[in-house]
């Protein structure tokens, strides 16, 4: 590549943190009096990607108006310039155009065929010889809607033969989209059958990406891409036999780990502490504090107070957020989109709250107790006593005698019996069990009402301004925490720039990232003081909706007055939405990740498995012992927000809370 090619100026977003440095490439081009329109596929390229730079708003920051206006002028005759070289395109020169193609301009020169239509002017065969001598621009190329409804045969015969086009297909239907994506078309002769058929052979291919494997086994049949069980299962077997192959190969070597280790010392000198150690977890919990309030109600609240199973709000803890993922986590591997999210934070707190389970039941043995009696006690006799429930409400629990798998058997249905018994009180302000018998099906978990109006709070993704704000403030690909004086302090979110630091000029600011605050500042959320600092103008609107995206939602009857007034006001501006259930959305997605294919299809389903009987061999005690463990942990959760939602109703009766 030669020194020119090298420093071409190229457009990638508004938000690009590059834009500046890749904009002042092209500067000297831009302060030309004089321009011959360009006779290189190169430079008729760069005046077409400086042009959008203009047109996008992006100025560096030492242009005056005056020259941002000159400029805006120029790049009006670059357009033309452009549109005239891209119209000599066809047939008879389009091979040597593209092979003179610097890799950068790939992206803008199919943007332009596509926009100026000048695939009219070349053939199937043409483009063909260009998928041949470079197979990676079918990605590029399938971006264009027009260009694949053009040319359909051509593109069907490369994707039938291409060895990534699994991949292709399963980021079109299955994988999750990131924040960079972008959609792909594909041709309609493409037929069902021939992507079951691409799909089957890539996995037996060399070149098939383990990760992909999962997707394949758990994806969704719709009418467009509908995976047969064989195929489904034969990525199944692989996935086995490679995961196996891998963790013999890696057993020796310095694999990735992380486990979590829990003890309960006397003499402990807090009730519970934590700290991470060489990746693992470890918690310790004082066994000082367990016996001295050995009630069993105090023992049922040690899930809230010592295990944290609850957050202040009384929301679980336990849920996968997306906040949580890390940027790597976020960009590497791929995922469904129908997947429910386990990255390492999640798969952690899993490990930690199973522990928990297991540990705490058996610190409660030596106490003459059982969690599963706990439960019992709670649900059969607490609930009426403090909140007024049904007196005849009824938890059965397994004995302790019993195997994991009957224990298992027992469990299940009584989880859908508590679940059922509070739909009817809260429906009719009592549970009558003769019509609750009459219902068999299970009930839905987004089903169970709630006592209370406004439960929770969820940030209407269907709002542009919601979404909008929600991205300028705490997103962390957003550019406008990066500002003089405070780059080196590397702030990831606005939000975080602001809580941080006082002196926040907006003047520091480039010219690219002031559009986005002057929508801050239009919209009310922030303004420019005398001193020329920002400053936020309505605090508990933004701590709103930070709570709402670091949590997912929030607890409306858990803020105060204030915030309540606020929360409101917002919903009537169609910012947020409120919602009525026991469980909030999130909260749901992660009891039917762990009962149900339904929602998710890496779900473990145990609730078909176990009330249908297809579950693991009998013998597999492992296995149940680790499904009753679970059981118990979504039973005890379940108490959990049964109770607040109790808790909710009485104190606004008693006009307390």
């Amino acid at each position: 590549m030669n020194e020119r090619n090298r420093h071409r100026v190229v457009f990638h977003s508004t938000q690009d943190m590059a834009s500046g440095y890749l904009l002042s490439q092209g500067e000297a081009i831009l302060k030309a009096e004089f321009f011959e329109a360009p006779s290189d596929i190169n430079d008729a390229l760069e005046l077409y990607n400086i042009k959008r730079y203009i047109d996008n708003g992006v100025y560096l920051k030492n242009w005056s108006l005056e020259e941002i206006e000159t400029f805006k002028k120029r790049v009006l005759e670059y357009g033309k310039f452009v549109c005239e070289f891209i119209a000599k395109i066809d047939d008879s020169n389009i091979l040597t155009f593209h092979n003179s193609l610097i890799f950068e301009y790939y992206e803008s020169f199919w943007m332009l065929i596509n926009n100026l239509k000048r695939f009219k002017g070349i053939s199937s065969d043409k483009i063909g010889q260009i998928l041949t001598q470079e197979p990676h621009q079918i990605r590029t190329i399938l971006k264009y809607k027009k260009i694949v409804e053009r040319y359909q045969s051509v593109l069907r015969d490369f994707l039938l033969s291409y060895q990534q086009s699994a991949e292709i297909l399963l980021s079109i239907y299955e994988v999750r989209k990131d924040f960079n994506h972008v959609d792909l078309f594909l041709p309609n002769s493409l037929t069902i059958q021939d992507k079951e058929k691409i799909i089957f052979d890539y996995i037996d291919s060399e070149d098939c990406n383990t990760n992909y494997l999962p997707i394949i086994q758990n994806s969704k049949k719709s009418n467009l891409f509908n995976l047969s069980d064989k195929t489904r299962l034969k990525a199944k077997r692989k996935h086995q036999e490679e995961t196996s192959k891998f963790f013999d190969e890696k057993s020796n070597s310095s694999s990735m780990k992380y486990g979590v280790a829990i003890s309960y010392p006397e003499n402990a000198s807090n009730i519970k502490e934590a700290k991470l150690k060489d990746s693992v977890a470890h918690y310790t919990y004082s066994l000082d504090f367990i016996k001295s309030n050995n009630h069993s109600y105090l023992l049922y609240q040690n899930f809230r107070l010592l295990f944290d199973y609850l957050d202040h709000q009384n929301r679980i803890n336990l849920i996968s957020k997306t906040n949580q993922l890390g940027l790597f986590e976020k960009m590497m591997g791929v995922r469904s989109r129908n997947e429910y999210c386990c990255g390492v934070s999640f798969r952690v707190s899993e490990m930690a709250s199973q522990a928990q389970i297991f540990t705490y039941s058996n610190i409660l043995n030596t106490l003459d107790n059982s969690l599963e009696e706990i439960l019992q006690f709670v649900f059969n006799t607490v609930f009426a006593e403090k909140y007024g429930f049904a007196n005849n409400a009824t938890l059965t629990m397994p004995t302790t005698s019993a195997l994991a798998l009957e224990k298992v058997r027992t469990l299940a249905p009584e989880l859908e019996s508590v679940l059922k018994q509070y739909k009817l009180f809260v429906e009719d302000n009592q549970i009558d069990f003769e019509l609750l018998q009459i219902s068999s099906s299970p009930s839905s978990m987004k089903d169970i009402p709630s006592l209370n109006e406004k439960k929770y709070i969820y940030l209407n993704t269907d709002n542009q301004e919601a979404n909008s704000i929600t991205n300028l403030f705490f997103s962390d690909q957003r550019s406008l925490a990066y500002v003089e004086p405070f780059k080196e302090k590397k702030y990831h979110t606005f939000f975080e720039l602001l809580k941080n630091e006082n002196n926040v000029y907006f003047s520091n600011y480039e010219d690219y990232q002031k559009d986005d605050l002057k929508y801050l500042i239009e919209n009310n959320y922030i303004f420019i003081d005398p001193n020329d600092r920002i400053q936020v103008t309505n605090v508990q609107r933004v701590l709103i909706l930070w709570d709402i995206f670091k949590n997912e939602f929030a607890s409306f009857h858990h803020y105060p007055e204030n915030a309540q007034r606020e929360a409101v006001k917002m919903s009537e501006e169609g910012l947020t939405l409120f919602g009525s259930s026991l469980l909030s959305k999130p909260e749901q997605d992660y009891f039917n990740y762990y009962l149900n294919k339904s929602e998710f299809t890496n779900g473990l389903d145990l609730r078909n498995s176990y009330l249908h009987g297809t579950q693991a061999n009998p013998s597999q005690t492992d296995l149940h012992e680790n499904s009753y463990l679970i059981y118990l942990k979504l039973l005890t959760l379940i108490l959990l927000k049964i109770e607040d939602d109790l808790l909710i109703n009485k104190s606004k009766k008693d006009n307390s809370y």
